[in-house]
């Protein structure tokens, strides 16, 4: 049997390391009888992915017109809404019949092995038992797709505390590096006020539109009607 790797990461931490989940799947794929065809791996939040995820598109793509099994490290790796993952589930295992393995919940498709391997000798008992498996099977991914989900959500929140907010100052990592985009230049913040005191009547997309300056790449961008709106409110109230 044939199978394609999938891996992402999104951070630098010792269970986030390519390598070692790499080295798992191989692994699984060695111990369950596997050949490997194609290792793919992605870098970056499946949030910010979640709209655009062109590898995890074309291993998807792949698995389907080679007629090979996904291995995954965990299924957080490639799902963060459950409703998705429930879907996926169904249609790759019931449309397909292709297996979608996690080295680390290697008990999610257990149900479903047991509705392939089950056979009575009475029919009718024999139908009892693959709907009692199918029911299991259901209820099974749905957990799956929420512990995702939950997963998530609990990566969220520690990316949150490891955050420094302090009045006045910037918010920054724990690390100390500047959270969220860079501030603009005072120069540039400047202008926007003087622009605004002598034109009152200008519109904020019109005094964005009016005032660029250069980012630390050299790269020419326009001040957005946000960050006009942020700079005059404040100085509204200093006033």
């Amino acid at each position: 049997m044939r199978a394609i790797i999938y891996n992402r990461v999104s951070t630098k931490g010792k269970e986030q390391n390519p390598r070692l989940q790499r080295k798992d799947c191989l692994e699984f794929a060695k111990e369950n009888r596997l050949e490997v065809i194609e290792t793919f791996e992605e870098k970056g939040s499946a949030w910010k992915l979640k709209s655009k995820r062109p590898i995890w598109e074309k291993v998807q793509d792949l698995a389907i017109k080679q007629k090979a099994h996904i291995i995954l490290w965990r299924y957080d790796r490639a799902f963060r809404n459950k409703q998705e993952f429930f879907k996926f589930m169904k249609i790759m295992f019931e449309v397909h019949n292709l297996k979608v393995y996690s080295v680390k919940e290697p008990s999610v498709i257990s149900f479903y092995n047991l509705i392939q391997s089950t056979k009575a000798d009475n029919p009718i008992f024999d139908n009892l038992l693959k709907g009692l498996f199918k029911a299991l099977w259901d209820f099974q991914i749905e957990q799956a797709g929420e512990e995702a989900e939950e997963e998530s959500r609990k990566k969220s929140e520690r990316v949150k505390l490891a955050v420094i907010k302090r009045e006045g100052e910037p918010t920054k990592s724990y690390k100390g590096n500047i959270w969220g985009r860079s501030a603009l230049p005072k120069k540039t913040i400047r202008e926007i006020i003087e622009i605004h005191k002598e034109n009152p009547s200008m519109s904020l997309r019109e005094i964005s539109q009016s005032i660029s300056y250069w980012d630390k790449n050299k790269n020419k961008k326009f001040v957005s009607k946000s960050a006009v709106h942020k700079i005059l409110s404040k100085e509204n109230k200093q006033n």
